[in-house]
């Protein structure tokens, strides 16, 4: 089994080298590295090449795209691999996650996509592990999967098709419900595989997140009633966890029951 593992960037030069680092150092398995760039002015594509010229898994392109879904899509375009996973230029992959995604899908044949627990950081402070909701129970209300964790098989982006250039900030939400409604079979590991730092787009954006995630469960045929109710629900809990978040009470924020203790804390 080979990996084709995409990061868009756009001036991503005060965390791409982590990242890099962190794909590259997977062990024990086959792997290429696609870094898609949209056309940083920074010093992104110095640090692209330089790891390039060392490296010859990894592949590169930099030029305009139409936002983040397009970058995806182009990453998938290019994977040679049997399984793509897709991890952004300010997050990691934790030590030996993609070795025991390759033992899940070879355990499990019949799975279409692994997905598994993620750490939440604030800078490179670690706050709590995330799991992920229950597919079935959740999938009409959020997403249900923690982005980075989730690797799907390239078969699926074949048959199923990319991520929806429209969309600006509910991509990947998308296209794990239209999976799903498509019958695919998603596997849980109950790992640690990637870590997620706050800041990006939908975590300061949380009003916009919700109202694109409504127009796409609607348009889906989920009831307007009911997407309006949780629109309500997720959007007073979004304001009261960017307060949380910005007056430091994490520990506040770990009572959601998706937020669980760091490895070797005390319960």
């Amino acid at each position: 089994m080979r990996f084709s593992i995409i990061t868009p960037t756009m001036n991503s030069a005060a965390s791409l080298e982590e990242t890099i680092r962190s794909v590259l150092g997977q062990t024990d398995v086959a792997l290429e590295y696609l870094l898609i760039d949209g056309g940083s002015t920074d010093a992104t594509l110095d640090i692209i090449k330089r790891h390039a010229a060392a490296d010859d898994r990894i592949r590169w392109m930099s030029g305009p795209d139409q936002g983040i879904a397009d970058a995806f899509n182009k990453g998938i375009a290019l994977a040679g691999g049997d399984v793509i996973g897709i991890i952004n230029s300010d997050d990691l992959y934790e030590s030996g996650a993609l070795a025991a995604v390759r033992d899940q899908f070879q355990a499990d044949p019949d799975c279409d996509l692994v997905h598994g627990d993620m750490l939440r950081l604030e800078g490179d402070q670690p706050l709590f592990r995330m799991v992920p909701g229950p597919v079935a129970e959740t999938i009409w209300r959020e997403m249900p999967l923690n982005h980075p964790t989730v690797f799907v098989k390239a078969a699926r982006y074949q048959e199923l098709g990319g991520f929806d250039v429209a969309l600006r900030l509910t991509m990947d939400y998308e296209l794990v419900l239209r999976y799903y409604r498509a019958g695919c079979r998603f596997c849980y590991l109950p790992r640690i595989l990637a870590r997620m730092r706050y800041g990006g787009a939908s975590d300061n954006h949380f009003l916009a997140v919700r109202t694109e995630l409504f127009r796409v469960t609607t348009a889906a045929g989920y009831p307007h009633w009911k997407a309006a109710v949780w629109f309500l629900r997720y959007a007073a809990a979004g304001s009261i966890k960017l307060l949380l978040r910005r007056t430091g009470l994490y520990s506040l924020m770990r009572l959601h029951p998706k937020f669980r203790p760091l490895p070797g804390d005390q319960p």
